[in-house]
């Protein structure tokens, strides 16, 4: 029995992060809670708009560019792959361990200002991966008062 309930509280847990999050894509600060709900590790990330475009920057140090997969969905950009580093061989003991290895997934919500999801530009340099989606126009329509 407690170890349905360990889970229906990791149950709870998850729900409760979930929703925090999307409250918290709503402010200028997000939280960084995604750690919290899965157990991949989450790449750090800048995402920010410019006059022309709205662009994603990710920490990817230690990674090849074939080891990345980007997609996307009508709401959402996936970055996700596989992070390894070389083990030491012999008896090692660590003092400090902070760079993350395995799988990590990262989703990047779309704003509401209109982008063009279909021309994005990718350049990965230096570990540093960089997309960046061209701004779409503003259309607006006139409404007659009747």
């Amino acid at each position: 029995m407690n170890g349905k309930i360990y889970t229906d509280l990791i149950g709870i847990q998850r729900d409760m992060l979930k929703i925090l999050g999307e409250v918290s894509s709503l402010t200028s600060n997000p939280l960084a809670i995604e750690d919290a709900i899965d157990d991949v590790w989450h790449p750090k990330c800048d995402v920010y708009i410019t006059d022309s475009e709205w662009v994603i920057v990710v920490e990817l140090a230690g990674m090849e560019k074939n080891e990345i997969s980007i997609s996307l969905t009508e709401d959402y950009l996936r970055i996700s792959g596989s992070r390894s580093f070389v083990q030491p061989s012999g008896n090692t003991s660590y003092y400090n361990m902070e760079i993350e290895t395995g799988r990590f997934d990262r989703h990047i919500f779309f704003p509401d200002t209109p982008i063009d999801k279909d021309n994005p530009r990718v350049q990965y340099i230096n570990g540093i991966l960089r997309i960046a989606f061209p701004l779409g126009p503003i259309v607006e329509r006139i409404i007659p008062v009747q």
